[in-house]
């Protein structure tokens, strides 16, 4: 028997579609190894940032999707104050960030981290939810970031 005969449309098409099966395949596996280093480094940043964590602490968060919120943070022996610089209720921790960090990996269509090179917190967060929808990206920002000693 042979399987691939041109004069027969039902081999082609066999033989078109197990080529695009594995070409699927391997894309599959590659977009999750990708995710899966992404996964990695926020785990080991987290960790780092746990044993990193100082006592008390200042920093400046913003994040928007639509509209723009800021706060400065104030961190003192674990607990979190806020002063809104514009009417919001978001509170956004640094504990917070790798929560939305973790769920952009695990759901958004593409993510972008970077790190304080000192402390291992995501100091960036730009997160796509849905490539084919416009308008739904949002960003998570860390600056000023200061110990208090």
């Amino acid at each position: 028997m042979q399987i691939f005969d041109t004069r027969k449309p039902m081999s082609v098409l066999f033989v078109l579609g197990t080529a695009i099966v594995i070409i699927l395949s391997f894309w599959g596996v590659g977009f999750q190894f990708i995710k899966g280093d992404i996964r990695k480094t926020l785990d080991r940043n987290f960790e780092s940032w746990k044993e990193k964590e100082p006592f008390s602490y200042s920093y400046k968060v913003q994040n928007g999707c639509m509209l723009i919120f800021s706060s400065n943070v104030l961190v003192i022996d674990g607990i979190a104050l806020f002063e809104h610089e514009n009417e919001h209720d978001f509170e956004i921790t640094i504990y917070e960030m790798f929560n939305i960090a973790k769920k952009g990996i695990t759901q958004a269509a593409s993510i972008e981290l970077k790190y304080d090179s000192m402390y291992f917190f995501p100091t960036s967060i730009k997160v796509d939810w849905d490539k084919d929808i416009h308008d739904d990206e949002c960003f998570y920002y860390i600056s000023n970031f200061k110990v208090i000693e």
